[in-house]
């Protein structure tokens, strides 16, 4: 076929993302022309962008680009004289509107100011593409999937610190479903402002320190702070308990159902406080059953107490328990 020199043949515009793992993909190309084949696969949405504002979007299919399928565009661009013949320069947006899972792990505090660590994972999707697109790409200019990563993360961790830092460290580790629903609604009201969503955020794990375990398990059980500190490896943790340990928790149920068993037989008399200690099998110490590892001499309690999953504070992922770095991220643990 021949081809004349002024002839100019139509171009496919379209996003072949073979990953999956995308969220948002700008065009090369953005000087187009009338005539050009714009091909928008199912879970995505193409968005015309220009000088950092949004004119016009394309839903699932196939589009020849003529004036009257995007007329927000047209009408900025007919103020140039024979628009409608020319080329004409417009930043093609593709946005994922699939499901994407990320993970999470950190540091926070509660509302008390007890220290808390955590990790999970969670579900983010794009709820509105036009505020996506004019926030995440014509604001912040975040082309590149990277670099969305990079500021999500950040964002997702600093609300779900703020939000984790409204609830009782007793509430949290207690109902962990019920905070998950909590936290979920309170960060994606602030991620609405991006035009994201999430959904299914799920605490994988959630701990405090060992002193602060120990501080929860004794003011649980109502023991007198006097009481605790004839047992010399509970010294430290009854420094750091108020005078009337009792009244700290209320009527509050403990963190963990063992725990809150034990607690339990201690403050109603079934039990005294030596009798569900736990002795350290390397340096024979004393302990309360919350801790996970001797506070002497360090070694790990038995495997039905201190669990067997260990987490990176910094990204999430499971780590072996001998290792001392993060094999993902490389943070020291």
């Amino acid at each position: 076929m021949l081809i004349f020199k002024d002839e100019i043949m139509p171009e496919i515009i379209e996003w072949l993302d073979q990953s999956g793992q995308q969220i948002v993909w700008r065009h090369p190309r953005d000087r187009l022309q009338w005539g050009d084949n714009l091909t928008v696969k199912p879970n995505q949405v193409a968005v015309f962008m220009q000088e950092g504002k949004v004119y016009d979007v394309f839903t699932p299919g196939n589009y020849v680009l003529k004036t009257d399928n995007i007329p927000y565009l047209s009408r900025v661009l007919s103020a140039i004289k024979g628009y409608d013949k020319n080329p004409f320069h417009a930043e093609v947006i593709f946005v994922s509107t699939a499901d994407f899972r990320a993970k999470f792990g950190g540091r926070s505090q509660t509302k008390e100011l007890a220290p808390l660590q955590f990790y999970g994972d969670y579900i983010y999707h794009v709820t509105d593409p036009v505020k996506f697109a004019m926030e995440i790409v014509g604001n912040r200019n975040l082309f590149s999937q990277n670099s969305f990563e990079e500021f999500f993360k950040s964002f997702f961790q600093e609300q779900l610190i703020s939000s984790l830092s409204d609830f009782s460290i007793v509430d949290v580790m207690k109902e962990s479903t019920k905070t998950s629903k909590d936290v979920e609604k309170l960060v994606d009201k602030d991620l609405k402002n991006f035009g994201i969503g999430v959904k299914n955020v799920n605490f994988a794990g959630l701990d405090t320190t060992p002193e602060y375990r120990d501080r929860l398990f004794w003011m649980r059980s109502g023991v007198d702070v006097n009481q605790i500190q004839t047992f010399s490896a509970m010294k430290d943790v009854a420094g750091a308990l108020p005078s009337d340990s009792a009244a700290g928790l209320g009527a509050t149920a403990f963190l963990m159902p063992e725990m809150m068993r034990k607690a339990d037989q201690i403050k109603s008399g079934a039990a005294k406080p030596e009798e569900v200690m736990i002795k350290c099998n390397q340096c024979s110490a004393m302990f309360s059953p919350a801790a996970k590892f001797c506070p002497s001499c360090g070694d790990p309690t038995d495997d039905e107490l201190k669990g067997k999953e260990k987490f990176c504070v910094n990204c999430g992922n499971h780590v072996s328990a001998e290792a001392k770095f993060c094999g993902s991220c490389g943070a020291k643990l």
